[in-house]
């Protein structure tokens, strides 16, 4: 049966769902599922609400865009990129960093991704570029 969920298996055993399929956005030939991402980055202590968006390059094919809202002011992308590092591979990591007044949800309660999208245009970033 597929159910389009991605999981992982932990050391313990234990299976964990990581995300969806049809999120997962490839970045220099390496598939990478935001929901992982945010499950790391969220925990940031200068974090409020963290989602990650997605946007095209010329380059890496796509790259991801952490978009907080509720963070303290002196939250950088350094800062992001250093504390997920600890955690996730250096290609999984955010290349920008958006400041905005809320995660766009659905009407459902779900991340609305294609206004993330909206929210990681260019000219919408700060920092990273």
């Amino acid at each position: 049966i597929r159910t389009g969920d991605l999981a992982s298996i932990a050391p313990d055993g234990l299976v964990r769902i990581v995300g969806r399929s049809k999120e997962m956005y490839i970045r220099g030939g390496y598939n990478v599922a935001p929901a992982e991402v945010e499950a790391v980055l969220s925990r940031h202590p200068l974090v409020g609400d963290l989602a990650i968006a997605v946007r095209p390059d010329p380059v890496m094919g796509e790259i991801g865009v952490a978009v907080v809202c509720g963070a303290d002011a002196a939250l950088t992308l350094e800062d992001l990129r250093r504390f997920g590092a600890e955690h996730l591979a250096a290609w999984k990591l955010p290349e920008a960093l958006v400041f905005a007044d809320e995660i766009p949800l659905t009407a459902m309660q779900k991340l609305d991704r294609q206004a993330l999208r909206k929210l990681a245009a260019p000219e919408s970033v700060a920092g990273g570029e």
